[in-house]
C-alpha cells in the first residue's frame, strides 16, 4: 500500500460484525520490510489497526524518543524506546498490558500535511544529551493529522485528533524506523487563536467516548 495524502480508512466501530470466510480467518499478506520511509508509516498504521505489537516494535528506532511539548515548547512528556512498547505492547514479563491489548476496537487515520528532508548539518548536537541532534544523518519528515478512535466498548473509549511529526532515519540494515514522534500541543490549550472547545480533539463522539491527546490516553492507561 503506498503512502497516500490520506493513509488507511478510519473504520465503523458501530458497522455490523464482519463474516469471516469458511475455515477460519482470511490471512493478510506478511507486511512489506520497511525499505522506504513511506512503507515505514505504512507499517505503522497497519500496526495500529492490526494491534501487531511485533510489528510496531520492529518501526521503533534503537533510540526512539516519544514527546510532547507545552506552547512554550518546554517537555511536557518525553520518554524512550523501552517505555513506549511497554506502553503499547504490554510489559516484557506479561504482567501489565499495554494499549494494543486493552482496546477491543483501535482505528488509526493519518492524513498526511507535509513531508521534507530534514538536514542533519541544521541540527547539530548541543550535547551528549540532545535528542533532537542528528548531525551525520538527514531524516526524513513526515508531518500529519492523525485521528483514532481507541473502544473498549461500542461507546467507551477515547477519541484522539492531533497533529503529530514522525521523524524517520534509514538504519544500518537499510530499513527505516521511527526515530521521533512528537506531538503537537493541543490548539485549545495554548492560550491563542483558538479558544478552548474550538479544537477537533475536544467535540465527544457519543456518550462515553473521551476527547484527549494521544500523550494523554497513554498516561491513563499505563
Amino acid at each position: 500500500m503506498l503512502l497516500l495524502p490520506l493513509l488507511g480508512s478510519c473504520g465503523n466501530p458501530f458497522a455490523p460484525e464482519k463474516i469471516e470466510p469458511e475455515g477460519g480467518e482470511a490471512q493478510r499478506p506478511p507486511a512489506q520490510v520497511a525499505t522506504t520511509p513511506e512503507i515505514a508509516m505504512d507499517n505503522n498504521e497497519r500496526a495500529f489497526n492490526d494491534r501487531d505489537k511485533e510489528l510496531y516494535e520492529s518501526l521503533l528506532d534503537e533510540d526512539f524518543w516519544f514527546t510532547e511539548p507545552d506552547c512554550l515548547g518546554d517537555l511536557v512528556f518525553v520518554w524512550g524506546r523501552e517505555i513506549e512498547l511497554e506502553i503499547m505492547g504490554g510489559s516484557r514479563d506479561g504482567s501489565r498490558p499495554g494499549i494494543f491489548e486493552q482496546f477491543r476496537t483501535i482505528d488509526y487515520e493519518i492524513e498526511l500535511l507535509r513531508r521534507f528532508t530534514e538536514l542533519g548539518r541544521d541540527f547539530p548536537k548541543i550535547d551528549e544529551n540532545d535528542i533532537d541532534g542528528h548531525p551525520d544523518e538527514d531524516w526524513e519528515v513526515f508531518r500529519a493529522r492523525v485521528r483514532m478512535l481507541l473502544l473498549f466498548e461500542e461507546n467507551e473509549g477515547f477519541r484522539v485528533d492531533q497533529i503529530m511529526n514522525f521523524k524517520l532515519r534509514e538504519a544500518e540494515d537499510g530499513t527505516w524506523k521511527i526515530a521521533r514522534w512528537i506531538d503537537d500541543p493541543l490548539s485549545g490549550a495554548c492560550g491563542g487563536g483558538e479558544e478552548e472547545g474550538d479544537d477537533e480533539t475536544s467535540k465527544l463522539v457519543g456518550g462515553g467516548l473521551i476527547p484527549s491527546g494521544w500523550s494523554s490516553v497513554k498516561k491513563s492507561v499505563f
